[in-house]
């Protein structure tokens, strides 16, 4: 057994000792989970005061021993751009130098070097993200352990309560490489006795279908655009399985998917959200009324473009989102572009947490033409997501429209597609758009991480 493996072994170890905890925290009341992110706030606070000289010069006037969660209003939003600026200052050990861990990297993603663990403890993750800009995040120890358990706890209490029968196999469609967090998070199973398929999410169909048919998986999980071209496979015959869940994560997962899962297994897809930067935050539970967000670890604070509190009803512009776990990187006041809804009524999956009951994508998504025109994907995707043989699609901005690149399970009716965004397009303000529609077997995906960015502005 090599140091990777040796180091994977003792953590997943770690993360199923604490597998009984994270589920009992899913019971807690509203007042508990408030109660604990003060606490957890105090002690990330103090940390990142003592040992990141980034966070000394921005929370050094703050008294952590007694900070409430709305004291969090005095520090202004970090972003990305300044945590990539300031890396070295971000990182609370000193040994962790920005260049040197993207020189790690580089050889793991060559394959020159085999440990995804940087230094034997610490995990590094590099992201392109939806915006396409790239960020190098690490995780520690109790990073991975956490977000590995929020990740599962919502499948693991299930199985708990209703044990599942048959062989149990698991097929995971994720990054390639280790660069990216997807491959090393969701291939790992709280259940030891659960067997793994890792399939790269830049596997041609083919051959990921060929290959699942002969494991013949009872679960699945995925990026949302992966699964939809799977269930299209399913509906087609190609793909034959019987899967008993499903699970997606990393994209915006479209109701043509769901509609898709339900009538190739009848069963509907548990959707995940999150970011490299702060790990999956939200799971779907079995009420399929939104996904839970992980508020014993994560404190969320919805925004307007100006930073200003919205209410949880509201559409936010961006998260404000405070890590409460993992010491190595702290992200307090972290800025996530994501436009979402917000639920603070009754949870059924978990009495004391909000949930997400719509994730809309990255507000940096938006396509902005002559005149400050400003075109959101919503106008793409009411389109080519009814268009029934359209299984994936990729739109590129270009100086006076748009270029659509589609796969496809039969025919489509090019001409009145481009007749249909063309109008959308003029109600949306950009008239006289040039729009075209090509038929591509695959589509262009992240050199690292394998996702499918499906919005791609102009840079």
């Amino acid at each position: 057994m090599d140091r990777f493996e040796a180091s994977r072994k003792k953590h997943l170890a770690d993360v199923r000792g604490f597998s009984a905890e994270a589920i009992e925290r899913l019971s807690w009341s509203r007042d508990r989970v408030l109660e604990e992110q003060t606490l957890r706030l105090r002690k990330i606070v103090a940390a990142a005061q003592q040992k990141s000289p980034f966070h000394a010069r921005r929370l050094g006037h703050l008294e952590a021993s007694t900070l409430e969660v709305g004291d969090l209003a005095k520090i202004p939003p970090m972003t990305k751009a300044e945590v990539m600026a300031d890396w070295d200052d971000v990182v609370t050990d000193q040994r962790l130098k920005q260049d040197d861990v993207n020189a790690h990297l580089k050889r793991l993603l060559s394959g020159e070097e085999t440990n995804a663990y940087y230094l034997d403890e610490y995990y590094a993750a590099a992201t392109g993200g939806s915006s396409g800009k790239r960020g190098l995040f690490l995780w520690d120890w109790e990073t991975f352990v956490v977000t590995a358990n929020i990740t599962t706890r919502m499948e693991a209490r299930q199985d708990l309560a209703h044990p599942p029968v048959g062989p149990k196999r698991t097929a995971v469609v994720c990054a390639g490489s280790y660069v990216h967090a997807s491959r090393l998070l969701f291939p790992s199973m709280v259940d030891p006795e659960r067997d793994v398929l890792v399939l790269p999410a830049n596997t041609a169909m083919r051959t990921m279908v060929e290959r699942l048919n002969a494991f013949q998986p009872d679960r699945l999980i995925g990026y949302s655009s992966i699964v939809e071209e799977l269930c299209a496979e399913a509906l087609d015959g190609r793909l034959q399985i019987n899967l008993h869940r499903i699970s997606t994560n990393s994209e915006p997962l479209p109701q043509q998917a769901r509609d898709m899962a339900l009538q190739a297994w009848g069963i509907n897809i548990h959707n995940q959200w999150g970011s490299v930067e702060i790990g999956v935050a939200g799971t779907e539970g079995n009420s399929y009324s939104g996904m839970t967000i992980a508020e014993d670890f994560l404190i969320f604070e919805p925004v307007d473009e100006h930073d200003q509190p919205v209410s949880d009803a509201a559409q936010a512009d961006r998260l404000l989102v405070t890590k409460l776990y993992g010491q190595v990187m702290p992200m307090i006041r972290y800025e996530l572009t994501d436009t979402v809804v917000l639920d603070g009524g009754p949870n059924p999956d978990a009495p004391g947490y909000r949930r997400i009951t719509e994730v809309k994508g990255r507000a940096d998504n938006w396509f902005v033409y002559r005149g400050d025109t400003k075109i959101h994907p919503m106008i793409f995707r009411s389109i080519l997501g009814q268009e029934p043989h359209i299984s994936e699609y990729q739109v590129q901005q270009t100086p006076a429209g748009a270029r659509v690149l589609a796969m496809t399970h039969g025919d489509i009716p090019d001409d009145a597609l481009k007749r249909a965004l063309i109008r959308s397009l003029a109600e949306g303000g950009l008239t006289n758009a040039d729009v075209s529609i090509e038929v591509v077997p695959d589509l262009p995906r992240h050199p690292e991480t394998n996702k499918l960015r499906r919005f791609v502005p102009l840079s």
